[in-house]
């Protein structure tokens, strides 16, 4: 759709955002400076109305968009501003923030930023763990047979966990250990079987490096902000809004299932996406997502709203916090 309708439908959305209350031609001539007449307005909303983008609640009442018509308006709103069309990126800080708090704390922080930026809820994807940058590892023997493998980042610790080793490991094996693991956790590679003449402390290593790939731990969703997210929804009525937050609380707690949800849902697109009323989700049917990545391996963040979002603040917020966050993790040693 294009043109003097296209026009038209992008400031009903707009007006109807703003005030929660269905617009009349009327209002969107006095409120958009229209040199069109009321007549003219009211003709091109019945049409609208005929196509499935507008729909009068009563009989002598305004219209409200559909899910349709936020649906236009998001991807409207999204092609004027050039969102997806460019690629761009925040400068980079000069120099990496000093005391840089640890991943989890970092991502929960945006999450919280997020909801306090758009008034609704946040949430941030964290990456899979193997696209997490890992600066170096320790190996120390504790007790015979056993010592404490540790991960680190530009974060602090990714992961510490107890290992089994050779009872008699020697401490010179334990350091030729350790720097095996440090370069090969480091190598974007995969590690190919160490052969059989090098010595024990690498056939150690190469088995320690399996275990803490294989299952390393995964950084929980975080999501801020669900008294916000009640609290626009109750605009609508609060029992309503209960069993929406309900039905994405529960959504949500299958944490694997729903980053495998959004990255389905962003079909591999970059920039900021806007996804309306999904029909294929029955607990998204009635909400908005706004989603951008912010790293490889599934790094997503986003909102969550009503169909009602207030779209440019969520879109600004959005792609500001995945730049910057993107810059930030960039800095500290991760892949662009």
């Amino acid at each position: 759709m294009k043109g003097r309708r296209a026009r038209i439908l992008a400031e009903v959305v707009d007006r109807y955002i703003h005030t929660r209350r269905p617009v009349s031609s009327q209002e969107i001539v006095r409120v958009y400076r229209h040199r069109l007449s009321p007549a003219t307005i009211r003709n091109e909303l019945h049409a609208l109305e005929e196509e499935g983008y507008l729909y009068k609640p009563h009989v002598s009442a305004g219209r409200v968009p559909t899910v349709q018509g936020f649906r236009f308006f998001a991807q409207w709103l999204l092609a004027v501003a050039e969102l997806d069309a460019k690629a761009e990126r925040l400068p980079a800080e000069p120099h990496p923030r000093p005391g840089l708090p640890p991943l989890a704390e970092l991502l929960r922080r945006t999450a919280l930023l997020l909801s306090a930026m758009t008034g609704q809820l946040g949430f941030v994807i964290p990456p899979k763990g193997e696209a997490l940058p890992c600066r170096g590892v320790v190996l120390r023997a504790v007790e015979p047979g056993r010592a404490l493998a540790a991960t680190f980042s530009a974060f602090g610790v990714l992961e510490a966990r107890l290992v089994s080793v050779p009872a008699d490991l020697s401490p010179e094996e334990e350091r030729e250990a350790e720097a095996w693991l440090a370069a090969r956790l480091r190598a974007p590679a995969p590690t190919p079987p160490p052969e059989p003449w090098q010595g024990r402390a690498v056939h150690t290593a190469y088995r320690l490096l399996q275990e803490l790939t294989a299952d390393a731990p995964a950084l929980p969703l975080f999501a801020e902000g669900w008294p916000q997210l009640l609290s626009e929804l109750g605009a609508h009525s609060p029992e309503w809004a209960l069993a929406r937050v309900r039905d994405l609380l529960r959504l949500m707690e299958d944490e694997r299932g729903f980053a495998a949800l959004i990255a389905e849902l962003r079909a591999g697109r970059e920039g900021v996406l806007a996804h309306v009323g999904e029909d294929l989700v029955p607990e998204l049917r009635e909400l908005t997502l706004v989603t951008a990545p912010y790293f490889p391996g599934q790094g997503v963040l986003g909102v969550a709203g009503p169909l009602w979002l207030d779209y440019a603040r969520a879109f600004s917020a959005v792609r500001y916090l995945a730049s910057r966050l993107q810059s930030l993790l960039l800095q500290c040693g991760g892949a662009p």
